[in-house]
């Protein structure tokens, strides 16, 4: 594992598509503890306090297709997941990326891909709020201090997550979707319990089921019916 630490950097992401079309290897790892332009997943912004966090983002070379990496973000969630969960209780993940402690956002995961002939090529970028406290108004952000009261050493929790995330590679390797999107469903925010969403303009109730292999979260109505949304299609407010 190849790691590149910077003081400060506008996107880890970009740092690494930028070194990945330069033929950079395997398990090349770009992170800071000040981005000051990290990206989120569709667009959203992701806001750092200077040298409280972490993001981190790393460079995977497969033979994956793109319809596999549904299953490839999953693993990383669940992985981030499994991490968190050795300093906490009460893990679980926002589908379709974002991971919750204790009702509060702490982490979340963009992917981004490209191919270089037949080898994909994807960087995962993960941004952990570790050691940040103040949130100004971002009621629904929280970081690993803030939800367990203690401060925490940046490099021993990357250190600990890279280590993680390496050693629970070989279910991407091996292909066990099944056991990757049970493993999913199993940590999925809400799951089972009555909750307010939002579509455009309308709130209405919901029960979580379960997110299919389409990546599809499945959603119980009111009337009895399951409906199937894609992200953005449907918010959570919680």
């Amino acid at each position: 594992m190849e790691i590149h630490r910077y003081e400060s950097l506008s996107s880890t992401n970009s740092q690494l598509f930028e070194l990945s079309k330069k033929n950079a290897k395997s398990w090349t790892v770009i992170w800071t503890s000040h981005q000051t332009q990290g990206k989120g997943y569709s667009g959203n912004s992701w806001i750092s306090e200077f040298g409280k966090n972490i993001a981190v983002s790393v460079l995977i070379k497969n033979d994956l297709h793109y319809s596999e990496l549904i299953y490839f973000n999953q693993w990383v969630c669940n992985v981030i997941c499994d991490f968190l969960s050795s300093y906490t209780e009460d893990v679980s993940v926002k589908w379709p990326n974002d991971i919750i402690i204790k009702n509060k956002k702490v982490c979340g995961v963009l992917i981004e891909t490209h191919k270089i002939d037949n080898q994909l090529n994807i960087i995962t970028g993960i941004g952990l709020n570790v050691n940040q406290i103040n949130f100004d108004l971002l009621l629904k952000a929280g970081s690993l201090s803030t939800q367990t009261g203690q401060i925490y050493n940046l490099e021993e929790i990357l250190s600990g997550l890279l280590t993680k995330l390496k050693s629970s590679y070989h279910l991407i390797e091996k292909r066990e979707w099944e056991s990757i999107i049970e493993k999913y469903n199993s940590k999925l925010f809400r799951k089972d319990k009555v909750s307010v969403f939002k579509i455009e303009d309308e709130l209405f109730n919901g029960i979580i089921q379960s997110v299919d292999e389409s990546g599809l979260l499945n959603v119980k109505l009111e009337n009895g019916s399951i409906n199937k949304f894609k992200h953005k299609e449907i918010e959570l407010m919680y």
